[in-house]
Order: structure tokens, then sequence, then C-alpha cells
């Protein structure tokens, strides 16, 4: 269940509750907002479990790109090492070796950046969600009555 989707529930039930004559509260069944809060309590683990992953897709598709860059200085070398040895044209294949691994780290390391940017932006839109609906939940438990704020 989305979380979203629970607190606008909440709100819908803040909503439409009854007001308390001659004052700014209202009446809520308990048991609705408790059934409310059970199901967030429910929710959250997974949208944190969901960050998660995003965090281990960050560190599988790094490790990727960390063996892939060494895979390309591996055959890099390898190519460097033969045209010596079966060549002898030493400062072309050391060249084109620095080239390649030159090439590979920049390219891992572009790699690494966007994963990890990308990783900053859905941690950052799930922490204002979070922090959004924390506020709302503390909102709607505020206007209960005989409710004191626990933070």
């Amino acid at each position: 269940m989305d979380i979203m989707y629970l607190v606008d529930r909440l709100e819908a039930l803040v909503n439409s509750s009854r007001r308390v004559p001659l004052s700014s509260r209202i009446m809520l069944e308990e048991e609705d907002v408790l059934a409310i809060v059970e199901q967030m309590r429910q929710t959250i683990p997974s949208e944190i479990k969901q960050a998660r992953r995003v965090l281990q897709d960050r560190e599988q598709i790094l490790k990727q790109a960390q063996s892939e860059a060494e895979k390309i200085v591996t055959m890099a070398r390898e190519r460097a090492e033969y045209m010596i040895n079966n060549e002898g044209i030493l400062n072309m294949a050391k060249e084109r070796g620095e080239q390649v691994l030159s090439d590979a780290q920049r390219d891992a390391q572009d790699t690494r950046s966007e994963i990890e940017q990308y990783a900053v932006e859905v941690l950052g839109t799930l922490e204002q969600q979070l922090q959004l609906q924390l506020h709302q939940v503390r909102n709607g438990l505020q206007e209960l009555p005989g409710h004191s704020p626990q933070r």
C-alpha cells in the first residue's frame, strides 16, 4: 500500500469528522485513526526497503563499473605487452595502454558520479515524502482530543 494513499485517507478522515460545538476541535473514531496509523507502520518499512534496494543497486553498478574498468585495463596491458613482445613498438604500446586506462578510469568515474547523483535524488525524494507524511501524521494526532504531542 502506498504511504501517500494512507496520508490521503487520514486527511479525508480528519476532514469528514464532526466538529465539537463551540471549539475548533473535531471528533474522530479512534478505531479508524488507529487502523490508518497501523497501515502506515506497515507501509513505511517497505519504502525504506525500496531505498535500501536503490543503494544496493548503486553498489552493484559501481562494482560492475569497477570490474569493467579492470578488464579494460588488463586488456590494455596485455595488448601493450603483445605489441612490445611481438612487434617491438614499445612507445606506441605504452601510449595506447595509457589512453585505454585513462578512458576506462574516466568512464568508471562518470558512471560512478551518475549513479551517486541518481541515488541522492531518489533518497532525497523519499526523505521529503517521509518528512511530509510524518508532519501530516503529527498534525492529525495533535487534532485528537486529549492527545499530547510526542516527538
